[in-house]
């Protein structure tokens, strides 16, 4: 997939705006296609459809599963204020989303080997919403200076990730 100079303008703009949204918002990831066409204008809109319609195989991704497209699940269990550390650098993982059968088996994971061991896991990507994934594969494929095979080593188009199919 080729982008013009223009396009790449447009990108930038695109990229600069979920910087802003993902800064305010900590709901994000649950944000639906609605909304998200909110944020954008026309053009902006353009160029995210051009790059949701990509043909996966198309970049070496022969065996890419589209798992379905389903809405956000209510049972939603926010995880906030975790942090870990690298040496003695704390990091702070922004506020994820569980489905909550799968947050109360977190939760007594983290139990037990606090218990056991006296460490505990932390959840740094959870669930993400059709429209939160499309955002994901955006700033990837922007970092990636817009090489689309590079964007989809790391991510993958919205229907076609776990994230968000929690029930699989």
């Amino acid at each position: 997939m080729k982008f013009s100079e223009k396009e790449k303008q447009i990108g930038e703009i695109i990229f600069k705006k979920f910087a802003a949204e993902k800064k305010k918002n900590q709901r994000l990831p649950l944000i639906l296609f609605n909304d998200l066409n909110k944020i954008l204008n026309v053009q902006e809109r353009e160029l995210l459809n051009k790059i949701l319609v990509a043909n996966l195989k198309e970049y070496g991704k022969n065996y890419a599963e589209f798992y379905g497209i389903k809405s956000v699940p209510k049972s939603l269990v926010a995880i906030k204020n975790r942090k870990y550390f690298i040496g003695k650098n704390a990091k702070i993982v922004k506020t994820q989303f569980l489905p909550k059968p799968v947050f109360e088996s977190f939760v007594r994971l983290n139990n037990l080997m606090k218990k056991e061991i006296g460490r505990a896991v932390n959840v740094a990507s959870c669930y993400r919403s059709l429209a939160y994934q499309a955002i994901v594969l955006f700033n990837w494929l922007y970092q990636c200076k817009w090489n689309m095979k590079k964007a989809l080593r790391r991510v993958t188009l919205p229907g076609c990730s776990e994230h968000g199919y929690p029930s699989r």
